[in-house]
């Protein structure tokens, strides 16, 4: 032991060196981690953000709307926001098109709920889906054929 001390002291005149302190390298862990856990938590938020393509129209609530797809289909009801990732639509009808024995192509509107599967008169449309909505005015020929149908009904 005495040769063991003797070899772990510094020559005289000497200080001791400074030895790097194990709290100094814990704290820079820690403040590692703590970088890597935000970079994580901004790529996480920014990657699961709801968007909303159509966020700055303006909805009139009561008006009926056109809905377009980017399936090409358009939905005409009633259009009301959430905050979900989907929008309600109400009153639905959509147009169907057909094709008559002259060839000539023929659209109807078709009331939503009449189809075979028998579905609500709801839908629930995914905002990532639209390409853009329009309001629609009284006089126009599908809410006035919407109307003629609701007015036929009673």
């Amino acid at each position: 032991m005495a040769i063991e001390s003797k070899m772990n002291r510094v020559p005289i005149g000497r200080t001791t060196p400074p030895s790097v302190s194990k709290k100094g390298t814990g704290w820079l862990w820690v403040g590692i981690i703590l970088l890597v856990l935000l970079v994580l938590g901004g790529w996480y938020y920014l990657s699961t953000r709801q968007t909303d393509p159509i966020g700055e129209t303006i909805i009139s609530t009561g008006e009926y709307q056109a809905v377009f797809l980017d399936n090409g289909q358009v939905y005409f009801g009633k259009l009301e926001r959430s905050r979900s990732e989907f929008y309600t639509l109400t009153d639905v009808f959509y147009l169907q098109s057909g094709v008559a024995v002259e060839q000539t192509t023929s659209l109807a509107l078709t009331k939503l709920g009449s189809e075979a599967h028998g579905p609500e008169d709801k839908m629930q449309v995914n905002k990532e889906h639209i390409l853009f909505i329009e309001d629609m005015k009284d006089d126009s020929k599908v809410v006035q054929a919407i109307q003629q149908y609701k007015s036929s009904k009673k």
